[in-house]
């Protein structure tokens, strides 16, 4: 149980589990406002998925999820996409996250991935070619947070990997089996093509 203070007398209490489900989602697509609001947010298609994250969240959340339109002006597409906020008490991780305005993996929160975690990282930004390999999306961070990465999968859950030149950090095939066995009891119903 962590708890967080937001100016003088708020509290929010926060549990192990939704510490293991948050490192995950900030590990993958979740994003710490710099005023300490954090981001959960997925394409409208995983809405299923999105519901789950609120479910196990919403103790910490502003309000139920709602669907916005994002026009990508790179592909000339618009993109429709669900997302719900959580309340503005993460401000000190903003400041452990985002040291310089950009997103690293801080050796502090390593305590707190755990196979729940790995789960959510995976459903959120990875993706299992059938019989090659398992990428995760790692591109967003600097090579120093994916080196970390890629040693603590090594040394807490012993899952060898690569990073790609692309900036993904690939899974080592001889470590698939054990990936999958980790994570697997927490795969979302919803997300069960992204496992054999």
């Amino acid at each position: 149980m962590l708890e967080l203070t937001a100016r003088t007398n708020q509290r929010l209490k926060i549990t192990s589990h939704q510490v293991e489900i948050l490192v995950g989602c900030l590990l993958g697509d979740a994003y710490i406002h710099p005023r300490g609001q954090i981001q959960i947010a997925q394409s409208s298609k995983q809405f299923p998925y999105v519901k789950w994250k609120y479910e196990e969240l919403k103790s910490l959340a502003y309000g139920l999820p709602t669907q916005v339109e994002r026009f990508d002006p790179r592909y000339g597409k618009t993109y429709s996409q669900t997302r719900f906020w959580l309340r503005q008490f993460f401000r000190p991780w903003r400041t452990i996250f985002y040291p310089n305005g950009k997103k690293i993996f801080p050796l502090e929160f390593a305590k707190y991935v755990t196979p729940l975690s790995l789960a959510v990282w995976y459903m959120d930004d990875g993706n299992f070619s059938e019989g090659r390999n398992i990428k995760i999306a790692t591109d967003g961070f600097d090579q120093e947070s994916r080196e970390r990465l890629r040693n603590l999968l090594s040394s807490k859950f012993r899952i060898e990997s690569t990073i790609h030149k692309s900036g993904k950090l690939r899974i080592s095939n001889n470590s698939l089996y054990r990936f999958f066995k980790l994570v697997k009891p927490f795969i979302h119903s919803s997300m069960k093509y992204k496992i054999p």
